[in-house]
């Protein structure tokens, strides 16, 4: 049985792209989370699951990197983020709040309502809702 839970990083998905961020060159990351993110704010199809959630991890990252104390309890953070966090600038910080505001859209991508479906809409949303606060400081 694969993870799932409402966490940013508490799904396969998520975790794979983890794996992808440790194994890539500490300059690459940046480039990596950009064009997740990218994929999915850019697109304006409905999204599929898999690509939202990894899409999310990123931008999770990014509050992450911005401001370490908004993922303090958060399960499978990786060490990088305090050790070698990303160059967060404003453009970043754009993409990452677009796309988490895209993530809580219903009808709009799978994740979401895969959530709304088993009545955890509430709990995905208040998770994401907390790092779009942690982006906008």
């Amino acid at each position: 049985m694969g993870a799932t839970g409402p966490g940013p990083f508490d799904n396969d998905d998520a975790l794979d792209f983890l794996d992808e961020l440790e194994e890539s060159d500490p300059a690459g990351r940046r480039a990596l989370i950009e064009s997740r993110i990218g994929e999915v704010v850019r697109g304006g199809d409905y999204v599929e699951a898999p690509l939202m959630a990894q899409a999310i991890a990123g931008a999770v990252l990014v509050a992450a990197c911005d401001d370490i104390e908004s993922v303090v309890g958060e399960r499978n953070v990786p060490a990088w983020v305090d050790d070698e966090p990303l160059d967060v600038d404003d453009r970043l910080e754009e993409l990452a709040t677009r796309l988490l505001n895209r993530a809580m859209k219903p009808d709009d991508n799978e994740l979401f309502d895969l959530w709304a479906e088993s009545d955890g809409g509430e709990r995905f949303t208040a998770r994401l809702t907390h790092y779009l606060d942690a982006l906008g400081e």
